[in-house]
């Protein structure tokens, strides 16, 4: 292999962004548990999968999509440099998205039908930015996309119960929160973009004030999930990062300019939202040990 074809390799696994293909696969993984709440090793394979492959390919659609505004913040990502053309973008992002598809209708017609709605989501979100019609749409689209990875993994599980209904309306609640959040790194150049993010549409302390109130809303239902049959075990790994989740979102409304783009702040936020799903994890196999 030549050392142009491992430069153009590597620039396709860059396109990715693999850190950020934990967070599908983790909330995939979770999905399966609270269905069934036991092990069961390709049911838990495939709920990593197949929400990562949707989001592999709805992170490649994002950079074709965004690659006017990564000319100005991000020139050195694959599109924007010139790197990867437009064309293998297309081509590498429906091939994710296809066997994703191929993987869930193997599964079965459910966890088919969900996978595709994830696909939707995750092309129209960065097709929004690109029609520069963002805002709460845009935000409420990604926590959508986000939370219905759990929904991947619960009918790969076998059984869509209100526990599940319930964790899944939390994911969206806060990744729609987080998506807000993750608006402020980028405040100037979609500013210059013409971009109509909700930080620049009603100002960045009222955005602020949106993604704190989604996160304490995400925070109270969890703290009642026991009721819904979810181990109490849960419950002490949940309150830390259900308050991990309220302090973070509270520093950033007390103080947007300074916390929005601190990259401590975002590690952390992410952090606690993987320690959240870990909580829901030990309920389901406290619950399954003692049931």
């Amino acid at each position: 292999m030549s050392g142009e074809q491992m430069t153009k390799i590597m620039k396709l696994i860059e396109l990715l962004r693999p850190p950020l293909l934990v967070v599908p696969a983790a909330l995939g993984t979770c999905g399966v548990f609270i269905s069934f709440g036991h092990h069961d090793y390709i049911a838990l394979t495939l709920g990593a999968l197949i929400p990562s492959l949707a989001w592999g390919g709805g992170l490649v659609f994002n950079d074709y999509f965004d690659i006017e505004s990564d000319c100005i913040a991000h020139p050195e990502r694959p599109i924007a440099s010139g790197s990867i053309s437009k064309e293998v973008c297309i081509v590498y992002g429906l091939s994710f998205y296809a066997v994703c598809l191929f993987l869930s209708f193997l599964v079965n017609i459910y966890c088919m039908l969900v996978s595709l709605i994830v696909i939707i989501l995750k092309t129209i979100y960065p097709y929004l930015g690109y029609l520069k019609r963002e805002g709460i749409l845009r935000n409420s689209c990604f926590g959508l996309a986000v939370a219905l990875c759990i929904l991947i993994g619960s009918t790969i599980g076998g059984n869509i119960s209100p526990l599940v209904i319930t964790v899944t309306i939390i994911g969206m609640l806060i990744y729609t929160g987080d998506n807000i959040i993750g608006r402020f790194t980028d405040i100037e150049v979609d500013k210059k973009m013409g971009a109509r993010t909700l930080p620049i549409q009603i100002g960045s302390k009222p955005a602020a004030m949106i993604a704190f109130l989604l996160t304490i809303a995400a925070v109270c239902m969890t703290m009642f999930l026991w009721l819904l049959g979810l181990h109490i075990t849960y419950l002490p790994t949940a309150a830390i990062a259900g308050m991990s989740l309220i302090l973070l979102a509270l520093a950033l409304f007390l103080d947007p300019e300074r916390f929005g783009t601190d990259e401590s702040i975002i590690f952390l936020r992410y952090m606690a939202q993987l320690l959240l799903y870990m909580s829901f994890i030990i309920g389901t196999i406290e619950g399954g040990i003692n049931g």
